[in-house]
């Protein structure tokens, strides 16, 4: 009897071992057109240990006092402004508000690559871009992969050159000042990478090489990660963390929403379920978060607007309500 004891018991202990190492998936952890990242960080000038690598670590970030804050959208490539600039792009991230930078990605249901960017109206498309994710990806499994930037800087251009070498070091459970995960993956990336800047008639200036180390944690269902750790080669250290753990649809009030019909035509219709007490103000906005129409009251926890002159594409449908409850819909107009 005892031994049959002791085998259940190591069955249970191996399944819990499995649950807390999660698996990085497309399905779970790719960032999708409407997902909206919330985040506090602390920029380069603070001390933060990623701790070991390894299973069944414990690591908690829990006291970190934040500096700053940003919002930023995964939007469709395609209704962009830069669009025939990064023909391989299929998801572009934009900052909330909009500052005129864009950040373009190439998406497949294996990998994801960091393909070009846009500031202050100067385009770079990577002559070799970077991955950035691989699916599946799970502990103890590593990839490698080279890149190639060039960045315009004031009169003088910049060649950067790198290697990254990506390892699912560890798992385990973390704490930061949004909440607790008991079950993360850590991935960390070791760069290193070469700065050859030339000047306009060009003429080589220097050549400097450094190296880099993130650390980012992700649970199984996080479209982005709920917390990260930079580490440069002079140990100057920032982190960010996730304020929300997932996209756009992780909201619980999300569950007290219909809306129909999605895709919409002309008029779109959503009705909030009666366990909706709050007041709330409804309204279609851009993927960037652009205001663009108030929905009015149109029956008892119904709510419509007229969408005609909407042209063809996706749009969020942001709730605020007076006690500070929000949420932000996805819905899609097609013609």
């Amino acid at each position: 009897m005892k031994k049959y004891y002791l085998l259940t018991i190591f069955a249970y202990l191996f399944a819990i071992t499995i649950i807390a190492q999660p698996v990085i998936t497309y399905s779970g952890n790719a960032p999708q057109i409407g997902d909206n990242y919330y985040v506090s960080a602390v920029p380069y000038g603070g001390s933060f240990d990623p701790g070991s690598a390894g299973g069944n670590q414990n690591w908690d970030f829990s006291d970190v006092q934040p500096v700053i804050s940003a919002t930023s959208a995964v939007v469709d490539a395609t209704t962009t402004p830069f669009t025939s600039d990064f023909p391989e792009a299929n998801i572009a991230y934009v900052n909330i508000p909009a500052t005129g930078t864009y950040s373009y990605h190439q998406l497949t249901t294996s990998e994801m690559f960091y393909v070009g960017v846009v500031m202050d109206s100067d385009i770079n498309h990577f002559p070799d871009s970077k991955k950035e994710m691989q699916f599946p990806f799970s502990y103890n499994d590593v990839y490698t992969d080279t890149y190639f930037y060039i960045f315009p800087s004031e009169l003088m251009l910049i060649h950067e050159r790198g290697t990254i070498t990506v390892t699912a070091d560890a798992w385990g459970s973390v704490k930061t000042p949004a909440g607790s995960y008991n079950s993360t993956l850590r991935l960390k990336e070791e760069e290193i990478y070469t700065d050859s800047v030339w000047n306009t008639g060009g003429t080589l200036m220097s050549v400097t090489t450094h190296s880099l180390t993130n650390y980012n944690w992700y649970t199984a269902d996080s479209h982005y990660p709920v917390l990260s750790i930079e580490v440069t080669d002079e140990g100057a250290s920032s982190m960010a963390y996730a304020t929300q753990t997932g996209g756009i649809e992780d909201n619980p009030l999300l569950s007290q929403i219909t809306i129909w019909p999605n895709p919409v035509d002309d008029m779109i219709e959503v009705k909030l379920s009666d366990a909706v007490t709050d007041k709330m103000e409804i309204e279609i906005v851009s993927t960037t978060g652009q205001p663009l129409i108030p929905l009015k009251k149109s029956g008892n926890h119904q709510f419509s607007a007229d969408i005609s002159r909407l042209t063809p594409g996706v749009y969020l449908l942001r709730l605020k309500g007076s006690s500070g409850i929000s949420a932000t819909s996805k819905f899609i107009v097609k013609r």
